[in-house]
């Protein structure tokens, strides 16, 4: 029974995940009125969780060496090593800890991403996760070694120069494709038969694609934590089976993107920027572009809701700096650093209140 009452914090860190990142794939859609938000979040939903199923296991690795870094789980030798003095008592108690770590590490990061939706705000929540995971490791892990400062911090770094170039890049990539679009073909495309519904059906196939990629990328992150090999046939945390715990993540977020992912996807489809259908989709395109390229070029997880705000600011630039609304883009800047913050600080307040117990 415990480990569905550790689970729930997990779940509920999806849910919280999935009201938040619908807007990556259809808020541009659903804004400018080419795709009802049913027919969307119904999209959205479905390839969250084939994509969770199919391939979401591959990004396990890279949160969970983040976690070992801060104190969060064990690495495989150290709990071989545990377990081989304790026996399979021991590898229950270490599988304890590690659920009840994650727990409360999703439920801060979760809570985090919770508030911001509720305040219309698209933000990161594998940001918030890390912000989580880090604030943890600044009570539990020891910065006097050295080496754990150059790693820990060379991490930190790499997810906060990202709140810079990640919707800077968006905004550069999006701003050169709409404005050679308007140049090129505005004119020709318009004059086509069938115009609108090649439109429906580019925004049908590239959110289909961005869903699937949300699957792919951030079902892990909300099972991550619970997630570890069985040594010697004993289990180190309270899944083991990386698959299931990619789909568990998955099916977390798709219940938050069929229940309450509408405010925030009205605030990237409308009030950061007045969008025509096409440039919604050429938004959307230059997302996809820009994860892509960091995820390369930098290694870690980024957000792609700073990857679709930025797209949008580039689009709008097109027709004046006046077209974009910064009253909205700074509110959101604010969410951006505040929520891996806020979810930082709580985890570390837990931290010092469960230090007996879980040290």
């Amino acid at each position: 029974m415990w480990i569905y009452l550790l689970l729930a914090a997990g779940v509920f860190m999806g849910w919280s995940l999935g009201t938040n990142d619908a807007a990556n794939a259809f808020g541009t859609a659903v804004g400018t009125g080419v795709v009802k938000y049913r027919t969307a979040v119904t999209i959205i939903a479905s390839l969250v969780v084939l994509g969770a199923v199919l391939q979401g296991s591959g990004n396990l690795t890279s949160v969970n060496d983040m976690a070992v870094n801060n104190a969060v789980i064990t690495t495989t030798e150290e709990a071989g090593a545990i377990i081989k003095e304790g026996g399979k008592e021991a590898g229950a108690d270490l599988a304890l800890k590690a659920g009840i770590k994650a727990a409360i590490i999703f439920t801060c990061a979760a809570l985090t991403v919770f508030i911001m939706s509720y305040l219309k705000f698209p933000v990161s929540a594998n940001q918030s996760i890390t912000g989580a995971i880090i604030g943890w490791g600044l009570f539990h892990a020891d910065y006097s070694d050295a080496a754990v400062r150059s790693t820990n911090l060379a991490q930190l770094g790499k997810f906060a120069s990202t709140w810079l170039l990640n919707p800077l890049g968006a905004a550069i990539i999006s701003f050169l494709i709409v404005t050679l679009y308007n140049k090129l073909l505005a004119n020709r495309m318009s004059k086509l038969a069938n115009y609108d519904k090649m439109i429906k059906i580019g925004y049908l196939v590239a959110g289909a694609f961005a869903s699937y990629s949300i699957g792919i990328n951030s079902s892990a992150s909300v099972t991550a934590l619970y997630y570890g090999p069985e040594v010697e046939g004993v289990k180190t945390n309270i899944l083991s089976n990386a698959q299931l715990a990619a789909t568990i993540g998955g099916i977390a977020i798709a219940l938050g993107v069929l229940t309450y992912s509408k405010k925030v996807m009205m605030t990237v489809g409308n009030s950061i920027a007045p969008l025509t259908q096409v440039e919604g989709f050429l938004v959307i395109l230059a997302m996809s572009a820009t994860i892509v390229v960091m995820e390369k070029t930098m290694g870690i997880p980024v957000s792609t809701s700073q990857a679709v705000v930025g797209a949008v600011i580039g689009a709008g630039i097109t027709k004046g700096v006046k077209n974009v609304n910064f009253g909205v883009f700074k509110n959101i800047g604010i969410a951006w650093i505040s929520s891996p913050l806020a979810a930082g600080i709580l985890t570390y307040l837990a931290a010092v209140a469960t230090q007996g117990f879980l040290s």
